[in-house]
């Protein structure tokens, strides 16, 4: 027998009691609305983080949760997006180990994000949503088109991840218990298929 996995508004329950998923971006977000009102903004810029040239964005089980609750609000998953997210995973072999000697990996592997359209040059994930490591990496100078004055803001998250870490770990828990999750991160097309094949939400 199959094993019963709650479902997306049980897990919802489990985790009514802490912060939301906009309040645990919060302060990344407003730090990109200061940026764009200075004028350093990426509508200029071809992506290119956003691809493999420089993206190994992995997502922990809370990330992946904010993000699926976004998508099925968006009514975008559906036989489309899985086939989408499983070509990524095979293109850029994101279910192999990462390159490594047996005893530590030496490097992510890199691939194009899934949401990313190049015929828009942006993201398609709202920022309420998105992983905590893409909202904290921004242009530090105006008029950037192939990302070269952009880095990842660490105090910024670092301080995001200790204003919420006690929470976020409870979150996780529930969610690895509830959905048998033997991962703390993984790639995110990767985590977001666990999940939905788990929760049955492209039958």
């Amino acid at each position: 027998m199959s094993p019963v996995y709650p479902s997306l508004s049980e897990l919802g329950a489990a985790l009514a009691e802490g912060p939301d998923a906009l309040k645990r971006r919060a302060g990344l977000v407003a730090a990109m609305a200061a940026h764009e009102q200075d004028g350093v903004d990426c509508s200029a810029c071809s992506g290119v983080c956003c691809t493999f040239v420089a993206n190994s964005m992995q997502t922990t089980p809370l990330e992946t949760y904010d993000l699926l609750v976004w998508l099925q609000a968006q009514q975008r998953i559906d036989a489309d997006l899985v086939a989408h997210l499983k070509e990524t995973v095979r293109r850029y072999r994101l279910d192999a180990p990462d390159p490594g000697d047996g005893r530590r990996s030496f490097v992510r592997r890199t691939y194009t994000c899934p949401f990313f359209k190049r015929d828009k040059l942006g993201c398609t994930i709202s920022r309420q949503a998105k992983p905590y490591g893409c909202l904290g990496f921004n242009p530090f100078k105006a008029g950037q088109v192939e990302g070269g004055e952009c880095r990842s803001q660490i105090d910024l998250l670092e301080r995001r991840e200790a204003e919420f870490a006690a929470r976020e770990v409870v979150a996780d828990q529930v969610l690895r218990r509830g959905l048998a999750l033997d991962w703390e991160k993984k790639p995110m097309p990767v985590a977001l298929l666990e999940f939905i094949d788990k929760l049955a939400l492209a039958d």
